[in-house]
């Protein structure tokens, strides 16, 4: 007998449920021993007993006890492996793919396990294992939190790159973060936000991987009509919000919250970072590509204020930085008026033809 799709995913909810207790469990043990490196973990983390229940936080050590307890629950090891956190060898054995990690349960908006996340407990590599997309879990469909962060009344959300910023921030008061599972904000993800609300502030890490992110992240924020802020953290020697929180404090972390700056200002930042303002070249070019910036804001004030910002910045009339500006406006906007007559010469041609077929009958 096979299941049906929505018999399977009832299993895998189920299965999910199952196993975020067991490793929880396993987690309260670890904690209840004299001595145990889990422990030191946790406490290293700053991790208190509250946000342990609350994220549901456990501990696999990978032994094959896991397997045993799923079938005493009644699950088949067809079922067992489909929820992939099981997994079966060429030799036909079957293990746990979390081995000596501390568990992340991942659930959707319906406080459904979904997933889970694992991390190591010293620096080796991989430093974290996810669970595989099966049909209940899609991770460019979710985010990590948000199960949390919409029950309270939000005015913005806070999106950090892995679960223990998102956990730092939430400890810390901060109960609008959510992480964004993987670097790479997709689509479906931006359309969940805009359920909860129209404000977003991307605070992922500050190396450069994790500004290319950003900036990916930020543009496919504001195509779906998102307003979007960027967190800087005013410390160079930590590199995201849970490090920054846990050495400089909440109160200071909130100063950078309520500093964000605007997509535009990231984008011209991003570029400063490239400018030599003792060479006139490169001036010339950081300019040309702020323009370019400056030409793809649609509301005219904002973008007159940004051209009086910059000019201010690098002691120069606005004049040069405006007309430049325009000049690409006129482009693209020539540019549309092509594609306009284009498709009403094609429209043209295509009723002609029609009109041509008629009269042939």
């Amino acid at each position: 007998f096979s299941e049906s799709k929505a018999e399977l995913k009832d299993v895998l909810f189920k299965i999910n449920k199952e196993v975020a207790i067991y490793y929880h469990n396993n987690l309260v043990k670890e904690l209840e021993a004299k001595a145990s490196k889990v422990k030191d973990y946790v406490i290293k983390r700053n991790f208190d007993k509250n946000t342990l229940n609350r994220f549901g936080i456990g501990y696999a050590t990978g032994d094959i006890p896991l397997f045993d307890y799923l079938k005493s629950k009644g699950f088949t090891e067809e079922q067992i492996l489909k929820s992939g956190i099981l997994i079966k060898n060429e030799k036909g054995r079957i293990y746990d793919r979390f081995f000596n990690r501390l568990m992340f349960p991942i659930f959707d908006i319906r406080d459904r396990v979904i997933a889970f996340g694992g991390r190591v407990l010293d620096n080796s590599l991989p430093k974290y294992v996810n669970s595989p997309e099966n049909d209940i879990y899609f991770k460019g469909k979710n985010l990590y939190s948000l199960n949390l962060a919409k029950k309270e009344k939000l005015n913005s959300i806070i999106i950090v790159e892995g679960y223990m910023d998102a956990i730092a921030l939430q400890k810390s008061g901060f109960t609008n973060a959510v992480a964004s599972l993987g670097t790479a904000l997709t689509e479906n993800q931006a359309r969940l936000i805009k359920k909860y609300t129209d404000n977003v502030i991307i605070g992922y890490d500050q190396d450069g991987a994790g500004q290319d992110a950003t900036l990916r992240g930020l543009d496919i924020l504001v195509s779906k009509g998102l307003n979007v802020k960027v967190l800087i953290l005013d410390r160079e020697d930590v590199k995201d919000p849970d490090e920054y929180i846990n050495k400089y404090g909440k109160e200071r972390f909130k100063n950078c919250v309520d500093n964000s700056i605007s997509l535009v200002e990231f984008k011209v930042k991003k570029l400063e970072n490239n400018l030599n303002e003792n060479d006139v070249d490169s001036k010339i070019n950081f300019l040309t590509e702020v323009a370019n910036i400056l030409a793809k804001i649609d509301n005219t004030i904002e973008r007159e204020i940004y051209i009086d910002k910059i000019a201010k910045k690098y002691n120069m009339g606005s004049g040069p930085i405006l007309k430049e500006v325009e000049k690409r406006i006129k482009k693209v906007e020539g540019s549309e008026v092509v594609i306009d007559m284009q498709s009403i010469n094609r429209k043209m041609q295509l009723v002609t033809n029609i009109r041509k077929r008629q009269e042939q009958y």
